[in-house]
């Protein structure tokens, strides 16, 4: 099946929203993980949504939240196939499973990997497991960015969610109860993917991902998720261990980019215990499910690792301040469009390889 639209009325819909500035004077906001918890229905009915705080911290620059399934997909049903109109947005698995279409390219997202959908990627979420509990016991299930050990009981579906920025146009193409095994098998084209950026997914055991030295840190190892180029050097993703914890192979690297100056960092502890500095240079411990966002490099490096760290560390550019959102307008009029944003679509058939995106080029 190939599709191309005879006519588009919809290529004028243009960013015309406020430009994404940041609060006045340096930012360092903590939440600690007992001070928000998962608002169950807050955009798919069957799930969770936890918001670390960033949004508050940046006037609505980053979004970073957990989404944790409350429901297990034979009874709660599919996402339907969509696509999140951002300049940035990436996906971090931490419990259980989940099977995406990612532009008709089936794709099991499972802890330990970490995955850029870019602003614009067509996806569906069709399958997640659920562990049967209640929802008060469903809101302690343990979050991991290291693969599940075999024989691990099964976890309700969750992910860690980055989206640049806040404010985006969500845009059904197809409904959940309306799609079909050829919707599900098509890559998609419409003409707002984000600038520059790219659908990327790195596994734990791509080559890139493996541990590093940190320059300067000799108690910390580092993995480089490689998120940087394909969000157009906009947001750089990190995970960060003790150098107890096992093997680190290759030249330490630096936690810094290259040429960056300013911007922001998000630290979320998944697991275990290290220590930052407040900006009255006072030491803070951060615990697991603690979240601070802060002005780039105001919080010190982090130090003093527990063993059984995990720490992940997001780095925007300050570029993103040079970067604007749509107006309310823009996104109900995005939203309202559906289908008719698509302007090709095309089925692709058993052993098809060509990337996500292929249809746009990114």
């Amino acid at each position: 099946m190939a599709d191309d639209a005879s006519s588009h009325d919809n290529d004028n819909v243009t960013v015309a929203g406020r430009r994404l500035t940041l609060p006045p004077g340096p930012i360092f906001r903590l939440q600690r993980d007992d001070e928000a918890e998962h608002e169950i229905g807050a955009f798919r009915a069957w799930a969770g949504y936890k918001d670390y705080g960033c949004d508050a911290a940046t006037d609505g620059l980053v979004l970073f939240q957990h989404v944790l399934s409350f429901g297990p997909s034979e009874t709660s049903g599919r996402t339907g196939i969509h696509c999140h109109l951002a300049h940035v947005h990436i996906v971090i698995p931490s419990s259980g499973r989940g099977a995406f279409s990612y532009d008709g390219v089936v794709t099991d997202a499972l802890p330990g990997s970490v995955i850029v959908q870019h602003g614009g990627t067509v996806h569906d979420q069709f399958s997640y497991s659920y562990a049967a509990a209640s929802a008060e016991e469903n809101r302690k299930t343990l979050l991991t960015i290291d693969p599940a050990p075999p024989g691990a009981p099964v976890q309700s579906f969750s992910f860690l969610e980055l989206f640049v920025p806040r404010t985006v146009a969500d845009v059904e193409f197809v409904a959940p109860a309306a799609v079909t095994p050829e919707d599900q098998a098509t890559a998609w084209d419409h003409p707002y993917h984000a600038p520059g950026a790219r659908y990327a997914l790195q596994g734990p055991d791509d080559p890139g991902a493996g541990w590093r030295p940190v320059q300067g840190l000799p108690l910390m190892q580092v993995r480089d998720a490689d998120t940087w180029a394909p969000t157009n050097c906009l947001v750089a993703t990190q995970i960060l261990r003790a150098a107890a914890d096992g093997p680190a192979s290759g030249e330490a690297i630096a936690l810094d980019i290259p040429g960056e100056t300013g911007g922001l960092e998000v630290f979320l502890v998944v697991q275990g215990s290290v220590v930052m500095q407040a900006p009255d240079g006072s030491a803070v411990i951060l615990e697991t499910g603690d979240c601070l966002t802060c002005t780039a490099g105001i919080a010190g490096a982090p130090g003093t690792p527990s063993d059984d760290l995990r720490l992940l560390r997001f780095f925007i550019s300050a570029r993103a301040e040079a970067l604007y959102e749509r107006s309310r307008e823009e996104i109900e009029r995005l939203e309202a469009l559906g289908p008719a944003l698509v302007r090709r679509r095309e089925l692709r058939h058993e052993g098809d390889a060509r990337p996500v995106n292929f249809l746009s080029g990114g």
